[in-house]
């Protein structure tokens, strides 16, 4: 059996408001739309990063407490405090940090997508 990658999926209770965050706070592009029988987008990062996003109801998926979620996604940038601070001004929400770890030697923290979706964000020292 080979696996090969695809986008990490959220499922958003306001497709359009979390297209648009993703879109203008993060700099994803659209690369595909369906919105016929179902609404769903394909996004992706200068970077490469692909991530996917449905519509709940469209799904049959009652979302709940985001900030309980076990599966998270992870981003590396430059300045984690720049970032945050571009983040706040484009209605983000910091959860935590930024820290430093002292120990690792990098900066790290986390932040919150409109609809709650935990996100953490470190340099690029980061183990």
């Amino acid at each position: 059996m080979d696996l090969r990658p695809r986008e990490t999926v959220i499922l958003a209770e306001d497709f359009t408001a979390l297209v648009s965050w993703y879109r203008d706070a993060l700099g994803f592009k659209v690369t595909r739309l369906f919105e016929d029988e179902y609404h769903y987008v394909n996004l992706e990062s200068e970077s490469g990063i692909q991530i996917g996003i449905a519509s709940a109801s469209e799904m049959g998926v009652e979302a709940n407490d985001r900030s309980k979620n076990t599966v998270l996604m992870q981003y590396e940038v430059d300045d984690v405090k720049e970032f945050f601070e571009h983040l706040k001004s484009k209605g983000g929400k910091l959860t935590f940090g930024p820290s430093f770890d002292e120990k690792g030697g990098f900066w790290f923290g986390g932040v919150a997508d409109p609809e709650g979706n935990p996100i953490w964000v470190v340099d690029k020292n980061c183990p």
